[in-house]
């Protein structure tokens, strides 16, 4: 009978690890589908053999490409975006292929319709992904350009793509012409997940750089960022400066109000140091009340009226009943790129010096680092 997915050069993503580990789910899938589609009667124990050898299979290459992800530091969206594809595969499959007293043929030819729509998607969507944008930092580039860069392919994938569902949907029209019917349906179903995918992984990258709590971006989104305008600076040869925010005696109103109280004062927190800062610069949380502020292309003295503007801008913070739970003081360390410093971090590290400084001088003051 004619091969239920059919591997060719197309799969392949240049690194041979996980080549290799994609043509045996592809050998494993056919022997699976050899099973459904060699008969009306499926013989569920050597069905449930072959489908527990794949998700065993499965199990072992997801986990072995996630820590190949992490040693080549790829961006952290692409982590999470491939994790959350490889949990929603094995979700997907065990329901699927729960066979209780039995399996039903509809049941099974449904399970593998599914691991080769799923494996042709993946495969040519989001492992090719992984393979260009590794490629891309071992020449050289950043996890965040790599990343970013690469959604320029997503056009390049889609063709492939359909050519593949395309010739999955010719071989089931062979085995039954009663099946051509259902070629349209299928078709749709397939661009239907696609597209629930897409938006998904759009969600998720929402979700991955701002902070739940204050709306404002966070520490994933400040790093990038930061990377990104310390290449430009060091490019262009232009200024660029931090400031690092903390509010002084915050641990006492979460002790003395609550939590909830000190949730709604980082909230407002937020508020001011955006009100206060110019439209081209960045704030972020990145965790506690610890804020950070970009200012691309500016010089210490603009960082610093910046810094001033948020301390002029103190204002002390009320419960519903009128007490004071807050006087608005906050401590700011102001830093600029120098020409020893190598790394963005050297960057943040001469700004949180600054705020410890600021700190131990009594608070509600800036301190240039």
């Amino acid at each position: 009978m004619s091969t239920l997915f059919n591997w060719n050069e197309t799969f392949l993503t240049g690194l041979p690890a996980i080549d290799h580990q994609h043509q045996r789910l592809v050998e494993l899938i056919n022997d699976l589908g050899e099973l459904v589609m060699s008969s009306d009667a499926i013989d569920t124990d050597a069905f449930a053999f072959a489908r527990d050898a794949l998700l065993d299979y499965v199990g072992s290459h997801f986990s072995g490409e996630e820590a190949l992800m992490e040693k080549a530091c790829l961006d952290r969206r692409h982590l999470e975006q491939h994790r959350a594809a490889h949990h929603a595969f094995t979700q997907e499959a065990l329901v699927l292929g729960e066979s209780g007293q039995g399996i039903t043929a509809d049941r099974a030819r449904e399970l593998v319709d599914f691991l080769v729509n799923w494996l042709a998607y993946h495969i040519l969507g989001v492992d090719q992904s992984m393979a260009r944008q590794m490629r891309a930092i071992e020449s050289g580039q950043t996890p965040q350009t790599a990343y970013d860069e690469d959604l320029g392919h997503t056009q390049a994938r889609t063709e492939p793509l359909l050519a593949a569902l395309s010739g999955l949907f010719q071989l089931v029209s062979e085995r039954n012409r009663a099946l051509r019917a259902l070629n349209q349906e299928l078709d749709e179903r397939v661009r239907q997940r696609t597209a629930e995918l897409e938006r998904a992984n759009q969600q998720l990258h929402v979700l991955s750089i701002r902070d739940d709590l204050t709306a404002l971006p966070n520490r994933r989104f400040a790093i990038s960022a930061l990377d990104e305008l310390w290449r430009e600076a060091r490019h262009n040869s232009t200024p660029l400066s931090v400031l690092m925010l903390d509010a002084d005696r915050f641990k006492q109103v979460n002790d003395t109000f609550g939590h909830a109280t000190g949730d709604a004062i980082l909230r407002a927190l937020a508020t001011r140091l955006q009100d206060a800062v110019r439209t081209s610069d960045i704030v972020c949380r990145l965790g506690g009340d610890e804020f950070l502020v970009i200012c691309p292309r500016s010089p210490r003295d603009g960082a610093t009226q910046v810094a001033e503007k948020i301390l002029a801008s103190r204002a002390p913070f009320h419960a519903e009943d009128g007490t004071e739970c807050w006087n608005g003081a906050i401590s700011i360390g102001v830093a600029e790129v120098q020409d020893n410093m190598m790394r963005p971090e050297d960057l943040l590290r001469a700004a949180d010096d600054a705020l410890y400084i600021a700190k131990r001088q009594g608070g509600a003051q800036a301190s240039d680092g």
